[in-house]
């Protein structure tokens, strides 16, 4: 043998290719080994390099760039040696698209109308360093609309910062972030609410198992402040029992609850309870797991939180497991195992229990394991041939992991393990001898647990025969990272960050017999992400407003750090995408594509274990089996400015400190650290009492991404304080009660006198009779270490945010609070909305002016009227991305092959006319479309009509020839059609009409699909009839001319079906029918109405019962869309272009094809007006409540944003809008 080649079956943007070369012992002394990439047959990037023989090394080719496509690629490598070719291969090579990672950072996972959404984006290369490249940001709210956009921003070190403010009215429900990066978008959700934040945490903790010995299964419920003191309260724990056949009995007991309560479920209650209507009739052996639910009541205030947990059955009270073993049997080397014991409540083994052995059992047999025999393992065993039995005993280690080696007999064929510790045990069964033609086996090994990156591990080789010297190679994310050729047995290697999150180790060598011999094994390697920052506070525990700083030490200097610290509150409410190890560590996950993996029983699997491709002219032994891989579906996870901190000075004793500072997040900053590494800061603690968690990460040039391992807290408390339980919102004129909770956790009990300030925005409601109390304070004594609450019933007045300032007064401890509650306006919100086309198109600028006049109905209630005007310059916006999937290779007869030709032509037409047309799109396009116009061809009659078999059918279609005719028209621009063809099959078409104008069908139709909801007289007249307006020169004037007072009489008649009026509407619009408007009209007043859009639904549809509408409707709108844009009724058919672009599939067209090809025609042409100029325009909007215009700029890079701006009511309102520039947009009030 005299070459192994081995390279990874992937490519990816971003990443160098590695050609493995190992020269062998025959081949001569020098050989030049050329690799080539090559992408749709041409070569993209190729190197060589000379190797020397008996040497092992890699070629490196250039690294494929970022931005590249996918496509069909190929690696072509070749060794050359005295002029002569020595060997020469060729493999396809899987691209994949994932090249860097995307991790989006929000602040919270939950916001409030008006409140700032902080962001952070950070891109980095697989091995964690920082990737500096400039990207889109896009946010949309959760109707999709774009809200905001940045194009091309740059960061620092691949970091980019930045805030979206929530206006105050924004729709609620989840919105995203999405970042486009080299044409990738990640996404990351948020949620917009209106919410009150939880004040206390409720957690349960059980152990995670619970034995069948016991009757019941305890747990621990625990409640507490965010500010670490207990809840009192109530809580109600509830026992059930997780199954999924029965309907589900419970046990609920309520208890008393501070801080924290023991809580139990007794088992044998649950399993009587459920015994009745169980499958398993009341089986002594009660083994569902089991929920516990808890939730906490707060006294005070009657605000419930809640957690649960499930409890699984455990048959004995230790858990014994093989956490890895060989899979495959190699004679005459050992066996190895690791075996982990634990105890099943989680806890420690104690010493005693570890005084216990853990026994081994193992049976090697030289007899070939037959599926068939599984059932009578035990009694087999006497018949068995040659049986060895080896008992081995071990001593359990305190962490309870077990290392287990013996040796495997030479003639073994199947292997039976069985490991008892205690009353567990396992076992495990291998079956399959790893084949080699020169019974040589090698055997690779660690010994190191837990392989940090910059940490050196050993590994061990075995063999069972001699080995002169042996190379390995070390993969991660199926890229070569490091290789090398040794001769000793054992041998070490330092990990790095490029290897995580696992790696695959494969060692190899040829024997004198010319057979590979191999052995791989992956192990994970963590990353080092926790050495390069530390944040700590100066203090653990802080009064509201005190100062406090904040160091952060790094260990490069000119690192930028990302530094967050918000309310424990907020965490109860969801996790925000926080950048952590464990999302660290899941995204490096997505890098790797090979799922699944069967036992691998010969070296050319070896190879492919490690996802290797491997050509030489040695003795490879070929796996038996099928070798699966999953392929790879890339999952994209998604995963400021400083905050003004400065107080009025330190509290003065005489006049009372009034906290008013209460922010979510407190901290967001980004800084970047100097020539030093470390960097404090002094802060303001905010009013807030609660908990502050602060995380951060850092990016540095040469050390890449670290985190904070935990987040760290500080407690900001005062003894005494009060908190006012407000709801979100409140409405004006409706009385509500004002909760004024006072905590005292002071050593003793405290007499409070409350005092609520008097303000113009609400009133206070006077309902006591009590002597000491008067309207606007109350006294109550609050005992140590408890919380009182006392009510002031309050009507607001005034909407918008009202403060409330409350203050507490004992002669120990005061507290003053200034919060705000928002109030809206009584009554139920109306909309009214109104859309005008600004349309400058044309070469040169225009001016454009339109004046809106509204008045607000008498009924109004004061104060709660809102005016919004909206300006987007293109309607359809990105909604018709995904349509590149729709281009497909035509095929099969008559009308399948037009089924796959038309889509390519209208998809074309509307990337054209929207300028989105990439040239990559357009080559592969129009080569199918050469392709299916030249197949069609072959089913054409020679009379000049078209049908689905040609010559063979009795006759032509008419329909078929009048959508072949009109997908042929369309497809010139694109490519070359012979006018013959087109002539010929007019004239054909022509011949059939009868003499009142009406066309028939001779033919038929197979696919109802294609046809779509083509198929009476009428609408078979009017398809033919606009198939043959669009031949040029106004041909075939009279046959069209007849064929209208045909549909005028029908339509005087009245056309009760939607479909077919649509039809006959857009055929008499594109005729320029007098009666064509009077169509539309009848047509409209039919038409279904639902927020912005506009549709029809036809009575076959309505039993349709999919959510998605029948193809028939889309196509229906389409025709309609079409009538309105022949009839320059522009504005009224937007309402039906938005309600189409949303209703194709996922994949981005519709569902059949004649809906896809009429709906994309329609969208074109529309969509043709909104880009036929490049826009630029100012829309100034002037009304008397402004002081100063409003003005809105859109140009080609904002088209898709959704402009927004709010204007002050006034009655009546008159808003006047201009325009000047060129091109289009839609402004809406």
């Amino acid at each position: 043998p005299t070459f192994l080649v081995a390279v990874p079956w992937n490519i990816r943007p971003g990443a160098n290719v590695t050609v493995g070369v190992a020269l062998l012992q025959d081949g001569p002394a020098q050989v030049t080994v050329r690799g080539e990439v090559i992408r749709d047959n041409e070569t993209i990037l190729s190197g060589e390099m000379v190797f020397e023989k008996d040497s092992f090394g890699t070629l490196v080719l250039p690294v494929l760039p970022l931005n590249s496509a996918s496509g069909n690629y190929e690696l072509l490598v070749e060794g050359h040696a005295d002029g002569r070719r020595i060997f020469s291969n060729r493999t396809s090579l899987m691209y994949v698209s994932k090249s860097i990672s995307v991790f989006i950072q929000t602040d919270k996972s939950m916001y409030k109308p008006g409140q700032d959404v902080m962001f952070r984006i950070v891109t980095v290369y697989p091995d964690l360093k920082p990737y500096k490249v400039s990207l889109n940001i896009y946010i949309r709210d959760p109707r999709k609309k774009l809200i905001q956009q940045w194009l091309m921003e740059e960061g620092d070190l691949g970091v980019v910062s930045k805030k979206l403010q929530l206006s105050m009215n924004p729709p609620l429900g989840d919105w995203s972030i999405e970042v486009e990066v080299n044409g990738q978008v990640h996404y990351q959700r948020f949620k917009v609410m209106e919410y009150v934040l939880p004040k206390f945490d409720v957690m349960i903790t059980t152990p995670l198992y619970y034995s069948l010995r016991e009757e019941d299964v305890t747990g621990v419920v625990t409640a507490k402040y965010t500010y670490g003191k207990p809840v009192k309260g109530t809580v109600t724990v509830t026992c059930l029992s997780v199954s999924y056949w029965t309907n589900k009995r419970n046990i609920t007991t309520t208890m008393e609850i501070n801080g924290s309560v023991n809580v139990t479920c007794n088992k044998l209650m649950l399993q009587n309870l459920n015994a009745g209507q169980s499958w398993h009739q009341g089986d002594s052996d009660y083994t569902e797991p089991i929920e516990i639910i808890a939730v906490v009541t707060e006294s005070l205030t009657g605000i419930s939180q809640n957690s649960s947990t499930i409890i699984f059955p455990k048959q004995s009270d230790y858990f014994i497991e093989f956490l890895d073993y060989s899979r495959v049997i190699k004679p005459s080397l050992n066996f190895i195992a690791t075996l982990k014991v634990t105890r099943s409540d989680s806890n420690q083994l104690t010493a005693e229990e570890r005084q216990n052995l853990v026994t081994i059992t193992a049976q090697q047999s030289d007899v070939l394991f037959h599926h068939s025999s599984l059932s009578h393992l035990e009694n087999e065993a006497t018949e068995e041939r040659n049986l060895t039995v080896h008992v081995l005993n071990y001593t359990v280690p305190e962490n309870g992991i077990i290392d287990i080696e013996f040796p495997v007999l030479s003639d073994t064929k199947t292997l039976r393990v069985q490991a008892e510790f205690l009353s567990s045990r396992t076992d495990i069964g291998v079956y399959d001898v790893f084949s080699s033609p020169s019974q040589t086996y090698l055997q690779v090994k660690t010994k190191s647990q837990d392989i940090k990156a910059g940490k050196p591990f050993e590994l061990s080789i075995a063999s069972n025969k001699p080995v002169r010297e042996f190379h390995y190679l070390v993969l991660s994310k199926e890229q070569i990272m490091a290789f090398g050729t040794k001769a000793a047995k054992t041998f070490t290697l330092t990990a790095e960050n490029s290897w995580a999150p696992s790696a695959c180790i494969l060692v190899f060598y040829v024997d004198e017999l010319g057979v590979v011999v191999n052995d791989a094994f992956t192990v994970p390697i963590q990353p080092v992400l926790d050495n390069k920052i530390k944040i700590s506070w100066s203090k653990d525990k802080v009064k509201p407003s005190e100062t406090v700083s904040l160091k952060i030490s790094t260990t490069e200097p000119g690192s930028v750090i990302g530094l967050a610290v918000v309310d424990k509150s907020t965490k109860l409410l969801g996790e925000s995408s926080d950048i952590t190890e464990d999302s660290v560590f899941h995204e490096l996950n997505l890098y790797s594509t090979v799922q699944y993996f069967p036992v691998v029983r010969g070296s050319f699997g070896v190879f492919q274990k490690c996802g290797l491709w491997v050509s030489t002219d040695a003795i490879l032994e070929e796996d038996k089996e099928h070798f699966l891989y999953g392929g790879m579906i890339p999952i994209e996870d998604g995963f400021g400015d400083d905050m003004p901190v400065t107080k009025n000075g330190p509290p003065d004793f005489s006049n009372l400190y009034v906290r008013t500072h209460f922010p979510e997040t407190w901290l967001w900053i980004d800084t970047k650290t100097r020539s030093d590494t470390d960097t404090a800061m002094e802060v303001i603690v905010p009013d807030t009492i609660t908990s502050w968690v602060a995380s951060a990460f850092v990016m540095s040039e040469h050390n890449g991404l670290g985190v904070t391992t935990a987040p760290v807290e500080l407690e900001a408390f005062q003894p005494f304080f009060i908190f006012l339980n407000l709801p979100y919102s409140v409405i004006r004129g409706e009385q509500f009660i004002l909760e004024v909770n006072i905590f005292n956790y002071l050593k003793e009990e405290a007499e409070v006198t409350v005092i609520l300030d008097m303000n113009d925005a609400f009133e206070i409601i006077l309902t006591s009779n009590e002597i000491n109390a008067t309207e606007n304070q109350q006294s109550i004594s609050v005992p140590s270490e408890d919380g009182k609450t006392v009510q002031f019933p309050i009507k607001p007045k005034q909407l918008g945010e009202i403060p409330i300032k409350v203050t507490a007064i004992s002669s120990a401890a005061s507290d003053a609070t200034i919060q705000k509650v928002l109030v809206k306006a009584e009554g139920l919100e109306q909309t009214y909305s109104q859309t005008v086309l600004l349309d400058l198109a044309g070469n040169k600028p225009q001016a454009v002016s339109k004046t809106l006049d509204f008045t607000f109905p008498s009924d109004v209630v004061s104060g709660s009227e809102r005016v919004q005007v909206t300006a987007v310059g293109d309607l359809l916006g990105p909604s018709i991305n995904g349509l590149s999937s729709l281009i497909k290779m035509p095929y099969g007869c008559g009308e399948q092959n037009m089924i796959n030709f038309a889509p390519n032509v209208y998809v074309l037409q509307y990337l054209t006319k929207t300028r989105q047309l990439r040239e990559d799109i357009k080559s592969k396009a129009v080569s199918f479309m050469r392709k299916g116009y030249q197949r069609e061809l072959l089913f054409q009659r020679d009379d000049g009509s078209f049908s689905a078999f040609g010559n063979e059918d009795p006759s032509g279609s008419t329909w078929l020839s009048a959508f072949v005719l009109r997908c042929f028209l369309q497809a010139r621009p694109f490519i070359d059609i012979d006018q013959d063809v087109l002539m010929d099959t007019a004239k054909w078409i022509v011949r059939h009409q009868k003499l009142n104008g009406e066309f028939h069908e001779p033919g038929k139709v197979l696919h109802s699909d294609l046809q779509g909801g083509t198929n009476n007289p009428i609408t078979l007249t009017a398809y033919i009839m606009s198939s043959l307006l669009g031949l040029p020169d106004k041909q075939h004037a009279y046959v069209i001319k007849s064929a209208t007072n045909f549909l005028e009489d029908k339509l005087e008649e009245g056309i009760s079906d939607n479909y077919t009026l649509a039809l006959v509407t857009y055929a008499l619009s594109w005729a320029k029918s007098a009666k064509a408007k009077e169509a539309l009209n009848i047509l409209n007043e039919r038409a279904e109405h639902q927020g912005d859009f506009r549709f029809w639904v036809t009575p076959a549809s309505e039993i349709s019962d999919s959510w998605q509408p029948r193809s028939i409707d889309i196509e229906l709108a389409a025709y309609a869309l079409l009538s309105h844009f022949h009839q320059d009724r522009f504005v009224e058919g937007i309402p039906i272009m938005k309600w189409l672009s949303q209703q194709r599939s996922h994949l981005g067209g519709f569902s059949s094809t004649q809906d896809t090809v009429v709906a994309l025609q329609a969208l074109s042409l529309f969509a043709a007006l909104t880009t036929a100029s490049k826009t630029e325009m100012d829309v100034t909007v002037t009304a008397p409540s402004l002081k100063m215009p409003e003005t809105f700029s859109i140009d080609t890079r904002n088209r898709f944003l959704l402009q927004t701006k709010e204007i002050a009511p006034a009655q009546p309102m008159t808003i006047t809008v201009a325009a000047e520039g060129t091109g289009f947009a839609v402004f809406q009030v």
